[in-house]
């Protein structure tokens, strides 16, 4: 019986390697030599068919603990990283007769995880950087805000400042008049009314003055609002855009998010041996 089981798994080891469609190291004994050693593309410990097993051996042991041996050799030890996996071959009694070794590379696996990790960290620091953005630009929005209300405050002080000049204008249209008024009673008053009519020259020339400085003023203020108003329509566009670009970094964010929560979960699964 204990050969029929050996001859089992010498009939079907073999085959493993097209079966599972995997690149893997196949090699079968049982309790003292090997009895089928098939190498992998990338692994071959170049096992002779009738080779004495060695006492250190992960074989020898696997045979006396009857024992499933489940390791990872480092890259460092036999110049290439791999899976190695020993069972033990029992027959009907749970006696062991032999084993099962199979050898698997992890270089692939090891550029896959050391690539998804390179790919979780570069979405990390891009995620970070974007939140950066996205700070700024709720930052510049805010400022826009606030210039917004400084202009807005800006054209009301214009608009006041118009009025008061109106004010002023109307001011020295009366006293131009008034000057015009007492001019003439000085006039008729002859002699005795031409300390008056000094006055009233005087006060005419005043009118006069205010009433061109005013319109001088009211045509700057004029022009200042008209300025006022060309800046508030860009600055009302700027903030239209730094909303639309805010909403679209969110959704980037968001989005990255997604992907660096993908990423992680490539990188544990890259982990799994």
């Amino acid at each position: 019986m204990d050969i029929d089981d050996l001859d089992c798994f010498l009939q079907v080891m073999p085959l493993l390697k097209d079966i599972l469609q995997e690149d893997i190291l196949v090699c079968v004994s049982d309790k003292e030599k090997i009895l089928y050693y098939r190498p992998s593309e990338t692994l071959d410990f170049k096992i002779k068919i009738g080779q004495k097993l060695s006492a250190d051996s992960p074989v020898y042991k696997c045979i006396k603990e009857g024992k499933i041996f489940n390791n990872i050799v480092p890259k460092e030890l036999l110049g290439i990283a791999f899976k190695s996996i020993v069972y033990p071959i029992k027959n009907a009694h749970g006696n062991v007769i032999g084993t099962v070794s199979i050898g698997r590379s992890l270089e692939n696996q090891f550029r896959v995880e050391e690539s998804t990790d390179t790919l979780f960290s570069s979405l990390e620091e891009t995620n970070a950087t974007i939140e950066e953005i996205n700070a700024g630009s709720d930052k510049l929005l805010n400022t826009i805000f606030q210039v917004v209300e400084t202009v807005k405050q800006t054209e009301k002080n214009v608009k006041e400042s118009n009025e008061i000049i109106s004010m002023i204008q109307n001011i020295a249209s009366q006293s131009n008049l008034l000057g015009l008024n007492a001019a003439i009673e000085a006039a008729r008053a002859g002699e005795s009314g031409r300390g008056f009519s000094i006055v009233a020259i005087e006060m005419r020339k005043l009118a006069q003055l205010s009433g061109e400085s005013s319109k001088k003023v009211s045509s700057a203020l004029s022009e200042i609002s008209t300025k006022v108003n060309e800046v508030l329509s860009i600055i009302n566009e700027a903030q239209s855009i730094s909303e639309m670009q805010g909403a679209a970094t969110q959704e980037i964010t968001a989005t990255l998010e997604e992907i660096t929560a993908s990423a992680q979960i490539l990188v544990e699964i890259a982990k799994l041996r």
